[in-house]
């Protein structure tokens, strides 16, 4: 299984990566919301802008 689901330790949102080293899309935020945007952003993007994501535990 390649796609992943992640987790901002920081602020409890979801995010699913499709592809191994592809785009990072928001599932939903932290109160289960629809996240305000749904665009994919890269990896580097997300860091930089202060997110820590880390694989969801199953």
């Amino acid at each position: 299984m390649d796609s992943r689901d992640l987790i901002d330790i920081r602020s409890g949102d979801l995010f699913h990566q499709p592809t191994p080293y592809g785009l990072v899309y928001p599932t939903c935020t932290a109160d289960g919301s629809a996240p305000p945007s749904q665009r994919g952003r890269t990896w580097e993007h997300l860091t930089a802008s202060g997110r820590d994501l880390r694989p969801v535990a199953r």
